[in-house]
């Protein structure tokens, strides 16, 4: 396994983890909690973020756009 895919597979499994406590988290937020704490005030604050970035380093992963450099635009000379 090349380094490339390496970087691509870890980043898929992080934010597929990420994204699985964030979801598990926000539905217990939702449906198991009554009183207030701390914890549950970290959780409130912390879990729509975590949704979102799981998200996003999954569609990262899945298009493999590391190191990709931009595209030239080349202009026309004449």
């Amino acid at each position: 396994m090349n380094k490339q895919m390496m970087k691509e597979a870890s980043t898929m499994f992080g934010g597929l983890m990420l994204l699985g406590v964030s979801v598990i988290s926000y539905g217990a937020l939702a449906f198991a909690f009554r009183d207030f704490s701390l914890i549950l005030l970290a959780q409130f604050i912390l879990t729509p973020i975590g949704i979102p970035l799981g998200w996003y380093l999954l569609q990262k992963a899945a298009r493999g756009d590391f190191k990709k450099k931009p595209m030239a635009v080349l202009e026309e000379r004449t």
